[in-house]
């Protein structure tokens, strides 16, 4: 079901139509509380609505972080809003974790070899 509403929550913030993909992303979240590619759309989608909702966003990211800590790309969006927030160390350290990350990732998933 939280896919669904995951893909739902593109399809609306594509449009442009924000609330709509902030009210599907959150109801996916709902659904599914530790499902942590939502909580990085949210984050991401929250961090262009300007500098209030940044701690909204790392926050969401941090929690991200916390249930999956080899997740680049929460690493690479917690980057962008320290960024953002003028915490350029911190977004260093953010961007280095994700680059590192992404030399790591597999070529081809694991789960397709199974």
């Amino acid at each position: 079901m939280e896919v669904h509403l995951e893909k739902q929550s593109v399809i609306c913030e594509g449009r442009g139509q924000f609330l709509e993909a902030f009210a599907a992303y959150n109801n996916a979240l709902l659904l599914e509380p530790c499902h942590v590619p939502c909580k990085i759309l949210i984050s991401a989608l929250l961090s262009k609505r300007g500098l209030k909702a940044l701690p909204v966003a790392r926050s969401l990211l941090s929690d991200a972080l916390r249930i999956d800590p080899t997740n680049r790309m929460a690493w690479y969006y917690l980057g962008m809003i320290h960024r953002d927030d003028g915490r350029k160390a911190d977004a260093a350290d953010c961007f280095q974790a994700a680059s590192m990350l992404e030399e790591s990732d597999p070529i081809e998933s694991f789960d397709s070899i199974l």
